[in-house]
């Protein structure tokens, strides 16, 4: 027990190490001045661990050479608890620093000191889950965060060895951050406030503050995420002032960050940069790179708002460059074979073990052997084991060859389970397709046919009246019922040729493809789509309203492309913008209206655009890159396929011919389909 209290000093003394002032320069220079004077191995450590918590604010690479002496000391005394507490202390700084793979590697050590101890492993394991979260990887930092929380409160309830408090608060607020991060806003903001009311009853004394802004800050985020800007401001001031007032650099930076976002959303655009360029500054000084990306983001946005386009590349190239510094391809790279070197040992350990209880058998079953044939002869005996060592290879090799044919058949039985599931998904989104287009066709031939149907009747009532003016012998009324008969049955011919004529429009583009391609004017197929889209979702949600805007381009030359197919493509288009402007109306913004505009033109002399652009909530940045990847879908469980825009892309290239996005978070989206002449 002693050495696990040392170690989780030590595990308190790297994490501190963020939320302290900086040293006053004549005591960091009475610190190196006793490193001269005092050769004891402990005290050294301890000189060069209080050297590098002086400068992780305000010099983090100085930090991490003292932190390294520190460790040389440790690995001299051969102080394993002491080792480990500078593996952590230096893996909190890289990830700060975003050196994740430095970290990850650090931090995978000191949990298998954990582990071997039987020591909590649940301050590793979040760690490890927070460097995941800075790369981006959002199933593994969920995967170890979760891991870390689980590990965390069953020690907490059992109280069976020492566990490090701020578990208790630390561990919802990262799962809150992290299910922000994949936009699961409930469940981020459930465990938020569970870490904001965790810290009101446990203050944690002197690392209070430090954690308090950090979950502000969280709240503030989600709140401005979930639309409710007054509560977003008022925690992102909370946090900003109660940083001022210990001088907390890095919660100070996210406030401002924060803060920047808000009133950017606001469209106060010189608000937004007073608070972005400090956030900028000051994480330039001590390397976090996460606040340098957000807050150049801002900036970028702020200036293409003013229209000052040169200032907004310069702070779009300093974005890319804090982002690469982050996440750049070296660095998930590192992290990859990290991560697939933890499997690997985790399988190691495992074959291990297997491999020894085998060996345990084995002796078991030889010294029986032993017993029993020990007043043999030696030649005898030695043949005997060599025959049975013979049955056992063959008989292993057997069982090995039957357990690879199980394998094998499995894996088939699971090849064929899953192209039955792409075809059932590829028929079920052919199926949706079909819906949209039927209620469509139902909608627009519903006009007519009530035409018909009134017409009818009224010509039947005129029917009945002249019948009754004939038997009275008024046939001067009965002349003029008998024109309005007339006229009644001309508008019911002109409507049924209406109806007729819609269906057999209808049907053309309804029929089976031959997969031939044929001349198609695309302005005519892009509007009755647009109008089919349209009153299929007004079948659905009788609700709905939408401003449909064309711009049609009148010189358009006809192309040849399988109209069908095209058709798909640009119903399917419609019909994401019409669910975005819907998801987006419902929830009722002030001064929202839903429009959908579909423009054709001449893209160049050798393309031809058709481009679809809605103001709904466009697409996030971080799944931007993913839309058109098979079975993903940003809709709820049951209302997608997620084989809609994957398949329209298919469609798109067959024809030699590109599909783009183009989208603004909270604006809308742009897609455009470029087809060669």
């Amino acid at each position: 027990m002693k050495l696990g209290c040392i170690y989780y000093v030590s595990l308190f003394i790297s994490v501190s190490a963020f939320g302290q002032f900086a040293l006053p320069k004549h005591q960091y220079d009475s610190l190196t001045q006793l490193l001269t004077t005092n050769p004891h191995d402990t005290i050294k450590f301890e000189l060069y661990m209080q050297l590098g918590i002086a400068n992780s604010q305000v010099n983090p690479d100085k930090a991490v050479l003292e932190y390294h002496n520190a460790l040389k000391v440790a690995q001299k005394m051969n102080d394993t608890p002491r080792i480990m507490g500078c593996l952590t202390t230096l893996a909190f700084l890289y990830s700060h620093t975003g050196q994740s793979p430095k970290s990850i590697e650090m931090l995978l050590q000191v949990l298998r000191f954990a582990e071997e101890r039987n020591e909590d492993t649940s301050m590793a394991l979040a760690f490890i889950g927070i460097n995941y979260e800075a790369q981006g990887d959002y199933k593994n930092a969920l995967h170890y965060t979760r891991r870390a929380n689980t590990v965390y409160e069953e020690l907490r309830k059992n109280k069976k060895i020492q566990i490090d408090e701020r578990g208790y608060v630390a561990g919802p607020h990262q799962l809150g951050v992290i299910y922000e991060k994949i936009n699961q806003l409930d469940s981020a903001l459930h465990y938020a406030l569970m870490s904001y009311q965790r810290i009101s009853e446990k203050p944690l004394d002197n690392q209070f503050t430090f954690f308090y802004c950090q979950i502000c800050n969280l709240l503030g985020t989600i709140y401005s995420r979930l639309n409710n800007a007054d509560e977003a401001s008022r925690f992102f001031y909370i946090a900003l002032n109660k940083a001022k007032e210990v001088d907390y650099p890095i919660p100070m930076q996210e406030s401002q960050v924060g803060l920047a976002n808000y009133y950017l959303i606001a469209n106060k655009l010189d608000s937004a940069i007073f608070y972005a360029i400090p956030a900028y500054d000051g994480a330039k000084k001590n390397k976090g790179f996460k606040i340098m990306q957000k807050s150049t983001q801002i900036l970028r946005l702020v200036y293409e708002k003013k229209g000052l386009f040169d200032k907004a590349l310069y702070f779009n190239d300093l974005s890319i460059a804090a982002r690469d510094s982050v996440t750049g391809a070296e660095k998930v790279r590192e992290v990859q074979i990290l991560t697939n070197k933890e499997e690997i040992f985790q399988l190691k350990l495992q074959q291990e073990a297997e491999a020894s209880r085998i060996a345990l058998e084995n002796k078991v079953k030889m010294y029986a052997l032993l017993a029993i044939l020990g007043s043999l002869a030696l030649l005898a005996t030695f043949l005997y084991i060599n025959n049975r060592q013979k049955h056992k290879v063959n008989a292993l090799l057997h069982e090995q060859k039957d357990e690879i044919a199980s394998q094998k058949n499995k894996a088939e039985k699971a090849l064929t389970e899953l192209k039955s599931t792409q075809a059932q998904l590829i028929q079920s989104e052919k199926m949706a397709s079909l819906g949209e287009l039927t209620a469509g066709i139902a909608h627009e031939i519903q006009n007519p046919l009530n035409f018909v149907n009134n017409f009818s009747e009224v010509s039947e009532e005129l029917m009945v009246e002249m019948v009754e003016e004939v038997d009275k012998g008024n046939y001067v009324d009965v002349k003029a019922i008998a024109m309005d008969v007339q006229q009644n049955l001309n508008k019911i011919n002109h409507h049924g040729k209406r109806a007729s004529n819609i269906v057999k429009g209808m049907l053309e583009h309804s029929r089976k493809s031959s997969g031939q391609k044929e001349l198609t004017d695309l302005n005519t197929l892009s509007e009755e789509y647009l109008n089919i889209a349209y009153h299929g979702l007004k079948a659905k949600d009788p609700d709905f309203s939408a401003e449909l805007i064309t711009n049609f381009d009148p010189t358009l030359p006809k192309i040849n492309v399988v109209s069908q197919d095209i058709s798909r493509v640009i119903l399917n288009l419609i019909t994401n913008a019409f669910y975005s402007v819907n998801e987006r109306s419902k929830k009722g913004e002030t001064g929202y209206e839903p429009k959908v505009r579909i423009t054709t033109q001449l893209a160049t002399n050798s393309q031809l655009l058709i481009a679809i652009k809605d103001n709904g909530s466009g697409i996030p940045d971080a799944i931007k890159d993913k839309i058109f990847q098979p079975f993903f879908t940003t809709k709820p469980t049951g209302q997608g396929t997620g084989l809609g825009l994957s398949l329209a892309y298919d469609i798109v290239k067959a024809h030699g011919g590109e599909l783009k996005v183009g989208t603004t978070e909270k604006e809308g989206s742009e897609f455009m389909i470029l087809l060669p002449l």
